[in-house]
């Protein structure tokens, strides 16, 4: 075998490897938010469940990309939108403070698991925050 063939064999092999970091995008159906009103069925942080925060609320993400939170008479508007390939949902309802909790804890840029007519699941890619969120239609 002559050392062309040969080098050109191992790169064609190398380059058949098997991939185990291959990402799979998550089941997405980008219309399902911006139809009817949803509420959380699930927040919680660091396996601490802090779903009973958002008791009363519902949701709604227009198709425009605006959000309204509605609880009792209260209405707090933000944005919301699918970016990156799908993988991530943006929620912003204002900063990450006390004085805007609970709603200020969904503002994130949220790592989705899927988005099907009924529900939206949401992670937080950061690992120490272990956040969990899970919407679902009303």
């Amino acid at each position: 075998m002559h050392i062309r063939t040969f080098c050109t064999a191992m790169l064609l092999f190398a380059a058949c490897s098997n991939d185990d970091d291959a990402v799979v995008a998550p089941p997405v159906d980008p219309n399902a938010p911006s139809s009817g009103t949803w509420k959380v069925a699930l927040f919680s942080e660091r396996n601490e469940d802090n779903t009973s925060d958002f008791n009363g609320y519902t949701f709604t993400f227009s198709n425009t990309g605006a959000a309204s939170a509605i609880k009792g008479s209260t209405t707090t508007n933000g944005s919301w939108s699918i970016t990156n390939n799908s993988a991530r949902f943006n929620i912003d309802f204002g900063v990450k403070t006390d004085a805007n909790k609970p709603l200020g804890e969904l503002t994130d840029d949220w790592r989705i698991i899927s988005v099907t007519s009924t529900t939206i699941q949401l992670a937080d890619d950061n690992t120490s925050s272990a956040e969990v969120l899970t919407f679902t239609k009303i």
